[in-house]
């Protein structure tokens, strides 16, 4: 009896949820979450469009939208063509620095003609080859100047495209990262391999012409440039001590390509330019003078040395013996701009009397 009791209570019970179950069943009482699947009917674009109305229809059956963006990752790079752009022209050679002492080399854009400028970084040069004699040699000019942007308006190409129709849609939504801290937003990456990126090798070739190294070079004349550094120590020991009985003190021996001032000694002892006749002989001493700057940067730059004396313009020699404390300047811009080209010595001098 006890059994049957039992057996009625639990058929019952089942029949009760049984009841229930059928009461309440379909699709919109129950439904499991959709989880991420790549281009699935939840997932989305990050770098897509999307309106409202799309995401609102969206949301009728997904519980969460994914907001999806790939990382592509390729093995290997082939190139299925190479294509050359530009075909450039260099001029390239050796060159010395008398002041540094050292051989150095240059590679530059080759210029149609001389004095041609360029854009900073790039400034062409021009040479111009000589082989008349025995040896051949060549000069190269190139601009001081430069410009940061393409100047040439002649050279310039305008291209007219023509571009749809714009119209504004306030209903478009931009997908962004911003939505992946919203409700019902969730932002995935998915990193996609590949065997190998396939595109073309786009590339400037240089024709480069070698004038004084290498196996194809036309010469090995080395040009100079700037001027060796100032012998201050020849300067020092010839004008330590100078001899007052004599018209340009004694001086011989000093020769220079840098441009020399005095500052500091009395006025019978100057570089001024003097005329004086000595023996039947005029005597001119001439003075450098500063020429204006070049704009324009040579190989080889020119160092003609000059002689430089102090002119005596005592009347008669100086009874005792005077020593003078004053400063020699120097300076040299027919050249390249290098530390060095100018500065100044303070020298002591004995100026014997008789």
């Amino acid at each position: 009896m006890k059994n049957l009791v039992q057996t009625l209570l639990l058929s019952s019970v089942a029949a009760l949820f049984a009841s229930c179950n059928s009461s309440t069943s379909g699709p919109e009482s129950f439904r499991e979450p959709i989880s991420y699947t790549p281009d699935g009917k939840c997932t989305i674009d990050m770098s897509k469009y999307k309106t409202q109305e799309q995401l609102d229809s969206l949301r009728t059956f997904c519980d969460t939208i994914f907001v999806r963006s790939v990382v592509n990752i390729y093995k290997d790079t082939v190139y299925d063509d190479t294509v050359i752009t530009v075909n450039k022209k260099y001029t390239s050679f050796i060159y010395f620095d008398r002041y540094t002492e050292k051989n150095d080399t240059l590679t530059q854009p080759t210029a149609e003609k001389s004095g041609d400028s360029g854009p900073c970084g790039s400034v062409p040069i021009y040479c111009n080859l000589d082989s008349s004699d025995t040896q051949k040699t060549f000069s190269c000019i190139q601009a001081s100047v430069c410009y940061m942007y393409d100047l040439d308006a002649s050279s310039a190409k305008t291209v007219v495209v023509s571009l749809p129709d714009m119209y504004y849609d306030s209903t478009v939504i931009v997908v962004s990262k911003s939505v992946c801290s919203q409700p019902g937003y969730r932002c995935v990456r998915d990193t996609v391999f590949h065997d190998a990126f396939h595109t073309t090798l786009r590339t400037i070739v240089r024709d480069t012409t070698f004038l004084n190294y290498g196996p194809t070079a036309w010469t090995d004349y080395v040009p100079a440039i700037n001027a060796p550094a100032f012998d201050t120590a020849t300067f020092r020991k010839a004008l330590d001590t100078l001899d007052t009985q004599k018209p340009i003190f004694g001086i011989d021996t000093l020769f220079s390509g840098y441009t020399i001032t005095v500052d500091g000694l009395p006025n019978w002892a100057s570089n001024n330019t003097k005329c004086t006749t000595v023996d039947s002989s005029r005597i001119c001493i001439y003075k450098d003078i500063l020429r204006p700057i070049s704009m324009l940067t040579t190989y080889p730059t020119l160092y003609n040395k000059k002689p430089f004396y102090l002119w005596n313009n005592l009347e008669s020699p100086l009874e005792k013996d005077t020593l003078i404390t004053w400063k020699l300047k120097y300076s040299y811009y027919n050249g390249h701009s290098f530390k060095g080209n100018s500065g100044s010595l303070e020298i002591t001098t004995l100026f014997k009397g008789i």
